[in-house]
């Protein structure tokens, strides 16, 4: 008995830890043609007031400068980020009575799991800074146990921004899977 208990302690620790697969849900619809100027300025206020927001903010400019976009004062494109952490047992839903649709759906906690899930969610909108128009949208969600959100935060916008500077108007859903800190 003694031996099946030493024996058996590895396959639990393995089964309980978090580390494992992880998976990036993305959204993205882009508009119309991108603007001949690639130029883009964030909002004049920042939509949220922490670190983690200004590490996003940071690692996005970073992110559409690969993409050859250049930060301006005065641009056509106009840049929102929004950043969001849930607990993942409590599902978003939009709409009333009849007409609901889920946003995101409620998360079950996977057998011998040591900790409660937590939903980390990126959106960037990129919208014409003359009329408002949206350019391009992207959206990109992961579940964590233990990972924090900067930890997140470059998958996220490599998700959410995956799509921008595909021709034409579409709209994209799609998971991409890595390991790493669940």
């Amino acid at each position: 008995m003694r031996r099946l208990a030493i024996l058996m302690t590895p396959i639990l620790a393995i089964t309980a830890s978090c580390s494992g697969p992880i998976e990036t849900r993305i959204q993205t619809e882009a508009g119309s043609a991108l603007p001949a100027q690639k130029q883009y300025s964030f909002t004049a206020k920042p939509e949220q007031n922490s670190e983690t927001y200004q590490s996003a903010r940071k690692l996005v400019a970073e992110a559409l400068a690969a993409k050859s976009f250049i930060a301006a004062d005065e641009a056509p494109i106009l840049v929102h980020i929004a950043l969001a952490g849930r607990p993942a047992s409590i599902a978003l839903t939009a709409g009333e009575k009849d007409n609901v649709s889920t946003i995101a759906g409620q998360k079950e906690r996977k057998p011998l799991q040591s900790c409660d899930d937590v939903e980390h969610r990126l959106t960037i909108n990129m919208v014409a800074a003359a009329d408002g128009s949206v350019i391009y949208s992207g959206t990109a969600a992961e579940y964590h146990c233990k990972g924090s959100m900067e930890q997140s935060l470059p998958f996220l916008i490599d998700g959410a921004l995956s799509d921008l500077g595909n021709s034409g108007p579409t709209t994209d859903s799609k998971t991409r899977t890595r390991t790493g800190i669940e």
